[in-house]
């Protein structure tokens, strides 16, 4: 019986990690794909996770994860913004620039 629930918790446990991958690399992709278009840098290649928390999408439970980032417009000022992954899918960027929110919807919920 300890067996199974080993089983079951490094199974789990693998899920979740191959999940947070793959949602890292397309939070990822996504940013520096806006940044790119707008005509900024996308800073340190490096995203940080700042939340994590379920709640449903399409009457199904969901991961949505927010990452915090950095980039540069063209002045080399550090700014930061925040991308929403929910559910395996991009929703939403924001730009922090000039004490302004710029807010970018991929997707609709």
């Amino acid at each position: 019986m300890l067996e199974l629930t080993l089983l079951l918790a490094f199974g789990l446990l693998g899920y979740y990690w191959s999940n947070q991958v793959s949602a890292l690399d397309a939070s990822r992709s996504a940013g520096k794909q806006l940044t790119q278009q707008k005509g900024w840098a996308f800073l340190d290649d490096s995203l940080m996770q700042k939340s994590i928390k379920l709640k449903t999408r399409m009457g199904k439970i969901a991961l949505i994860r927010k990452f915090e980032f950095e980039f540069s417009d063209l002045d080399a000022s550090r700014y930061t913004g925040i991308i929403t992954h929910h559910g395996g899918t991009v929703t939403e960027i924001k730009f922090f620039h000039d004490n302004e929110i710029e807010t970018i919807a991929l997707t609709r919920y």
